[in-house]
């Protein structure tokens, strides 16, 4: 075998070992900057609901924040908006899908004609 790498215009790129990072290595990585940004921005929204508003009049985050949900979405569900718009091109790409296909069926087939 070793005869073989030798003479193989590529043996010698694969004869040395280099020590890289798996993948499993770099996505660890990712995912502990990932949680630790979260929990800074977990920490610093903590911090900003404890402290007192600057203003009588303004109202907390949850109370200003839910029509924003509703029309927007969070995290883990859709909005109207997104919703809408995800059923209206649906719709479309059936229609569009479905005319192509009687044209190009209709004329490989032979369909009638008026």
């Amino acid at each position: 075998r070793a005869v073989v790498r030798a003479r193989s215009p590529v043996g010698t790129r694969y004869d040395s070992a280099i020590n890289r990072e798996s993948a499993y290595e770099i996505l660890s990585q990712r995912a502990e900057h990932a949680a630790a940004q979260t929990e800074a921005a977990k920490t610093q929204s903590e911090t900003e609901m404890q402290s007192p508003p600057n203003s009588g009049s303004a109202k907390p985050a949850e109370e200003r924040s839910w029509i924003r949900d509703i029309l927007f979405g969070t995290n883990r569900r859709q909005g109207a908006i997104e919703a809408t718009a995800k059923s209206a091109m649906r719709t479309v790409g059936n229609q569009l899908g479905r005319q192509i296909l009687r044209g190009v069926l209709g004329s490989m087939l032979g369909g009638k004609r008026r």
